[in-house]
């Protein structure tokens, strides 16, 4: 098979949700990885081509989520700690895309990952417009229904400003058998 040249590649961005990729609790952190992997696992089944594509992985840390009561509660644990939580939050998040990037080349998708700084809703679309994105896959998570009527989430708001198509993937939606399309082919 005659490989496409990366210039030549089309460019997806996933973002996935940073407090998915790397929790800010310990309560909740296999499951809220697993949600990252589906929403891989599912742009890997329906909208990506091996040999093809291009992925870039991102997710966003913000600093101002730092008043989370999940943050605050990492912050108080860890004064004693030798470590600031959020670098400790970002080697996390690295390792977890680094993962779902091994993941992604098994089945012959070329993937890079980046953590950013900041706002997400402002991060992701400067993110999408400097590596010309040419379709951004966002991840969305649960958000009760009063934060939904109050405001935009960071998908959304990337959505408008990104530049380029985008598709909205609903964790809650998707299905478990999905993880299978992230299965190496057989040897």
């Amino acid at each position: 098979m005659t490989s496409i040249p990366l210039s030549l590649r089309r460019k997806v961005v996933i973002a996935l949700d940073g407090d998915h990729v790397s929790p800010v609790s310990d309560g909740d952190t296999g499951e809220s990885r697993y949600d990252s992997f589906k929403t891989v696992a599912w742009c890997k089944a329906n909208l990506l081509r091996a040999h093809q594509d291009h992925v870039f992985l991102v997710t966003s840390l913000d600093a101002a989520s730092a008043f989370d009561g999940g943050v605050l509660s990492a912050m108080w644990t860890s004064l004693n700690a030798t470590e600031d939580p959020h670098q400790s939050r970002a080697k996390e998040a690295e390792a977890a895309l680094r993962r779902l990037a091994e993941a992604l080349h098994a089945v012959g998708v070329s993937c890079t990952m980046e953590v950013l700084r900041g706002p997400p809703s402002e991060t992701i679309p400067e993110y999408v417009r400097l590596h010309r994105g040419e379709l951004l896959a966002a991840q969305v998570v649960g958000r009760s229904a009063l934060a939904e009527a109050v405001s935009f989430g960071w998908p959304d708001l990337c959505a408008r400003a990104a530049g380029c198509p985008t598709v909205l993937i609903r964790v809650a939606d998707l299905p478990e058998n999905v993880a299978s399309a992230l299965d190496p082919p057989p040897q």
